[in-house]
This record gives C-alpha cells, sequence and structure tokens, in this order.
C-alpha cells in the first residue's frame, strides 16, 4: 500500500482503525441505564460484525480467560488491586468490523469503552473507568508494512514499540525510528575520560535493543515479545509494579541550588526507588513552533522532565504517591509557569479532571493547557466535529462545545 503522506520522519504512522463515524443526533444519544443483560449485548456484537468469529474474542467476567486477557497489558500495578473497577466485557477484535461492532453496541447498552493498545496510559485510563465500561484491546490487530523506499510505514493500532522496531530492521539497516538509538562516537569525550575504546559500534537495531534494557548477546526477536521484561532503561522500571509519574518543562536553566532540595527529597526512604529522567530538546526541535501540531512543548523548551517513583506493595502507594507530590511541589519555581506545562504521555490526573458527567470546556482547560497551550481551543472544534456528543470520554478527554449542540437542536 502506497501512503498518501510524504515523508516527515523516516517512515509515517497510521492506524488501520482510522475510520470516519458520522451519525446523526437521534443514532449517537447513549442511555445512562446499566446493561440489563450481558447475553444481548454479546448478541448485538455478533449481529453487528461482518466476522462469524467475534464470540471467540468476547470476555466476560465469568469466562475463565477473562482475568489474564485483562492483566495482559497492564502496566501500572496500581490499576491492577481488587478494588479497582473492571470492564464489564473485554472485546479483543481480530478486523475493523468488530471494533465498530464494539462500539456500536456499548452506546446501544450505554457502556463507556476504553481503548487499549500498550496498556501503558500512566494512570490506566485505556483499562479502567468508574461508570460501566467495555474494553476494546487492540492487541490482536498488530500487523505492520513497511514500505523502505517510500520510507513510509502503516501500523495497526495493537503494534508495540518493539515489535515496530524489529520489522523496520526486517526491511532496512539504514532507516532508524527515533526512539533511541547509539551512534558510534568518533574519537573521544575528553571532559569524562572517555575515548573510542570505551564505546562498541553497533547497528540501529541492536542499539535499541541495547536501549531496551536486554542483555548483550540476547536475541533480537526479544524485541516481539509483549510479555519481556527488562532491565536497565529508567523508564521500564516504570512497567514492572507500582508507580506514579508526573511531568515538567524546563526553560531557564535550573540553579544548582535548587539541586539541594532535589537531593533532599531523594534522600527520604520513599525516593529510594525514583527518578528523575531530563530528555534534552533544542536542536530541530527548537525550529518547531507551539502552534504547528498539537503538540507545544518544542521552541523555548531546553528539556523536558519526568518523575516517577516505584514500589512493590499497594499497602504503601499512598506514601509513594505523597512523595512525588513534594518533589513536584518543590520544583514549582524551576519549570514553566502559565501553564505549568506537562506530557500528555505521562498522564498525570493530579492537573486536574472531568467530571463524571457533563465538564464545562473551562473545567477541562485546567489540564488542557497544560498538556497542549493555545492548541487546547482547537482541539476542542476538532473533537466538536468528530464526536459531538461525547461518546469517546475519560477522566482527561478534550469536552465538545455545547454551542454546537444547543444549535443544532439538543
Amino acid at each position: 500500500m502506497k501512503s498518501p503522506f510524504s515523508p516527515i520522519f523516516p517512515f509515517v504512522f497510521a492506524l488501520l482503525l482510522s475510520y470516519h463515524i458520522r451519525v446523526t443526533s437521534a443514532d449517537f444519544h447513549a442511555t445512562s441505564a446499566p446493561v440489563a443483560d450481558l447475553e444481548s449485548l454479546i448478541q448485538c456484537l455478533s449481529m453487528h460484525s461482518d466476522n462469524s468469529s467475534i464470540s471467540k474474542v468476547i470476555y466476560t467476567q465469568i469466562n475463565s480467560s477473562y482475568s489474564s486477557v485483562l492483566n495482559f497489558s497492564i502496566q501500572n500495578l496500581r490499576f491492577s488491586t481488587p478494588n479497582t473497577p473492571k470492564p464489564q466485557v473485554i472485546v479483543t477484535p481480530l478486523d475493523v468490523s468488530q471494533v465498530q461492532a464494539a462500539i456500536k453496541c456499548s452506546k446501544k447498552h450505554g457502556l463507556q469503552i476504553r481503548v487499549r493498545s500498550g496498556g501503558h496510559d500512566f494512570e490506566g485510563l485505556s483499562y479502567v473507568s468508574h461508570v460501566p465500561f467495555v474494553v476494546i484491546d487492540l492487541l490482536n490487530l498488530s500487523e505492520i508494512s513497511v514500505d523502505a523506499a517510500e520510507q513510509t510505514a502503516w501500523v495497526q493500532a495493537g503494534a508495540t514499540l518493539g515489535q515496530l522496531y524489529y520489522r523496520i530492521a526486517e526491511k532496512s539497516k539504514n532507516l532508524g525510528f527515533p526512539g533511541g538509538l547509539c551512534p558510534t562516537v568518533g574519537e573521544s569525550f575528553p571532559e569524562l575520560g572517555l575515548t573510542k575504546e570505551d564505546c562498541i559500534e553497533m547497528s540501529w537495531i541492536e542499539s535499541a535493543h541495547d536501549l531496551a534494557g536486554f542483555k548483550k548477546g540476547d536475541p533480537l526477536d526479544l524485541l516481539l515479545d509483549r510479555n519481556s521484561r527488562t532491565n536497565g532503561v529508567a523508564e521500564d522500571a516504570a512497567t514492572n509494579g507500582f508507580f506514579k509519574s508526573k511531568s515538567d518543562y524546563v526553560k531557564p536553566p535550573i540553579p544548582e541550588n535548587a539541586f539541594e532540595g532535589i537531593y533532599d527529597n531523594f534522600y527520604e526512604e520513599d525516593g529510594e526507588t525514583a527518578f528523575m529522567l531530563l530528555v534534552p530538546y533544542g536542536g530541530k526541535m527548537s525550529e518547531i513552533s507551539e502552534s504547528e501540531t498539537p503538540y507545544p512543548h518544542r521552541a523555548g523548551n531546553i528539556y523536558q522532565i519526568l518523575y516517577t517513583v516505584t514500589w512493590g506493595e499497594d499497602e504503601t502507594s499512598q506514601s509513594h504517591i505523597d512523595w512525588i507530590r513534594r518533589l513536584y511541589s518543590h520544583m514549582t519555581p524551576y519549570v514553566s509557569e502559565n501553564p505549568r506545562e506537562a506530557y500528555i504521555n505521562y498522564r498525570d490526573l493530579d492537573i486536574g479532571t472531568n467530571n463524571r458527567g457533563h465538564t464545562s470546556i473551562k473545567q477541562a482547560s485546567i489540564w488542557g493547557s497544560k498538556y497542549f497551550k493555545n492548541n487546547f481551543k482547537r482541539l476542542v472544534h476538532v473533537k466538536t466535529m468528530v464526536d459531538p456528543y461525547d461518546f469517546f470520554k475519560n477522566e482527561q478527554s478534550i469536552p465538545p462545545l455545547t454551542s454546537w449542540r444547543k444549535k443544532n437542536g439538543d
């Protein structure tokens, strides 16, 4: 398949599931009543799917495989406790028609949906809801098609980053994905006492394998394993247990004396398993204005910070969460302000949430301006066009304009 897009990066992502949903006012209103009969929901799913095998990918709470399917992609154990709300049904679709059926039938039966790909939402929003809900798990939609000549790739939404790395490397030794690489050092870094003898030359895929935390000599096809657990990279530490994360952006350099308070926090008992990850910006990033794409945090930032604290027992969750909140408070004078910016892929419900019912644009902008800055208003208009009745929603989803509904008689 030829991509209609010219390559901006070494390749372009596209989701197989990107279909346009147009519904009328009468068709889209979801009842708020709970499902009276799960059997009727399952019948609805079978009726609206083009694939007769849909019964094989439906898991209810009485199914023996329900727990294993639910837990398979849970990356944060904070959201796998007995008190965590569970979906009434999990659907693991094999094709687009089954995705469409799951959406249509969830709406018909008054259920919210959560869509899960890799399960890496830091606050568990891809598999947790406090109202009755269905999880659409895209585990089986993981095909990857790489066109090395066009420098593009079509990637289904259920594919993992490791699978993507591997499939690109199968097609080309020259194309690289900008998620991590290890270039060969030419001469030396004298200020570090480092020489070229201290460095190992490796291919791009080998460097991706190394940065993922696998050991030297481990087979490259471990990147294909969704169950693999590695050691050696900071972010992976946040996917093997309980964790809480927060983020910041830095414009002026942080003064040296600020680090004294940072050190004090990390010397506390709850900070022993925490880390701060500083991601440098600048270069080409500085040439991209905040209005060019929905992601606004490029020009003007010198680096991004990820704060994460991990722990092993549910009983100590609150003390560790309190610890990272204290560290975040300490950093207030040294990071961006008005708004204090945050990275949506390090989701943090501390910065604001929607109401469970109707949420105003004003309320949503509290967290929305931190993630998207001035682009939040533009995204509200996009939301209004594609989902005016706010069916696809969660604690930090962008709400539509209510003025559109009033104008159209709702």
